[in-house]
């Protein structure tokens, strides 16, 4: 299938104190290739909808070579790479201006019904998605498990500004929440080396999560995400730095 290519200059507003975009603001401009070439393809924001339906992230895992910094060009190229029922795969990689790659990353994304917020099943839906295409990581993208006893960081109410177009908070807001609570809970001051994010179940406008935060002796960070008052996970992360 085509494969979509976007070029982006890093803005000084995307960056933090040593100069590097934050992992975050990396993530929507993978965000905002994904959604480009979904429109192109015809099962982009508008298709989905007519269906009352609408595309999310369920997992992501992105290695890095080095972050691209302040003012710096990055281009980003993007296929989709397969589907089973419940789950569509994406390719992302990043290059710098001499052609030098910087980042890859491999993602699952889902299919909600807009109304009920079931799983749309993807062999119905009629979509054209290769069956299968080049991938990015070596092995599965598997969904990450809770790990280890965790240390309780903070409480967040969630914020208007934290909404995205499909009425939940977006899933780079997730990862600016764990990148925060991982430099509150250790001494993590090292450059990121592979981030990975799995996404369990949708925030909204006023719910209040609980963040906590664990390491292990494989140098490896946890991130647990869950809503205040219960046990439900909303979402996982694990950091390699």
């Amino acid at each position: 299938m085509e494969m979509k290519q976007e070029t982006f200059r890093v803005r000084t507003f995307d960056c933090g104190a040593d100069g590097g975009i934050h992992l975050f603001s990396l993530m929507q401009y993978l965000q905002e290739t994904a959604v480009d070439h979904a429109e192109e393809l015809g099962f982009g924001f508008a298709c989905m909808s007519e269906m009352d339906a609408y595309w999310v992230l369920s997992n992501i895992r992105i290695e890095v070579a080095r972050l691209p910094q302040r003012d710096e060009c990055v281009t980003i190229k993007t296929w989709p790479s397969g589907y089973t029922r419940t789950v569509a795969t994406r390719e992302f990689v990043g290059t710098d201006h001499n052609g030098s790659e910087v980042f890859r990353a491999g993602s699952d994304w889902m299919v909600l019904n807009k109304k009920t917020n079931r799983l749309r099943n993807l062999f119905r839906l009629d979509l054209g998605l290769p069956k299968s295409d080049q991938k990015v990581l070596p092995g599965q993208l598997k969904r990450l498990e809770p790990h280890g006893r965790y240390q309780s960081i903070e409480r967040i109410r969630v914020s208007y500004s934290a909404i995205d177009l499909n009425g939940h908070v977006n899933n780079t807001e997730y990862v600016r929440w764990g990148i925060d609570a991982l430099r509150r809970g250790f001494p993590f001051d090292k450059a990121v080396r592979s981030l990975q994010a799995t996404y369990l179940s949708e925030v909204f406008e006023g719910d209040e999560i609980d963040i906590a935060v664990s390491s292990d002796d494989s140098g490896k960070f946890h991130v647990h995400g869950s809503k205040s008052g219960g046990d439900d996970t909303v979402y996982l992360m694990e950091v390699v730095s």
